[in-house]
């Protein structure tokens, strides 16, 4: 038994000095600089200098330049004229290919909703001139042509 306690007493002092021994050395914390004196403080920078740089290198556009025309906000407030009559938005709606090729119209003037038509076909003024695969060209009116 003798033997037994001097192991648990050699122990229990192997642990106590463990927890007070410190594990690292701790070197003091370095004296606090002083901030430097008011005479060495740089001035504050001009605020209308950030302003032309900000301006003359556009940070929003691609190319870093400012526009090439300036925003109007009266130009784009300008009511259309009345004069001119709005032109129709064609939209190809489809193309049936074979030995007679059609394709679906949305939006020729004087038709309600879309309109099959072939090559040849005059729909209020407009001639479909060719049906292509992917396109189909006209003549005949002012608009560009309709393709899908």
């Amino acid at each position: 038994m003798w033997g037994v306690r001097v192991w648990v007493v050699a122990g229990g002092f192997a642990v106590a000095v463990s927890a007070f021994a410190p594990v690292v050395t701790v070197r003091p914390p370095a004296a606090l600089r002083r901030p430097p004196p008011s005479s060495t403080v740089v001035r504050s920078y001009p605020a209308d200098s950030l302003a032309r740089v900000a301006v003359s290198r556009d940070v929003f556009r691609s190319m870093r330049r400012a526009a090439s025309v300036a925003y109007d906000p009266q130009r784009a407030a300008a009511p259309v004229e009345a004069s001119q009559a709005p032109k129709p938005v064609l939209a190809l709606l489809g193309i049936v290919a074979g030995a007679e090729a059609t394709a679906v119209i949305e939006g020729l003037p004087g038709t309600e909703g879309p309109r099959v038509v072939r090559v040849g076909d005059v729909v209020s003024g407009v001639r479909l001139a060719q049906i292509a695969v992917d396109h189909v060209r006209r003549s005949g009116w002012t608009q560009s042509g309709c393709s899908k």
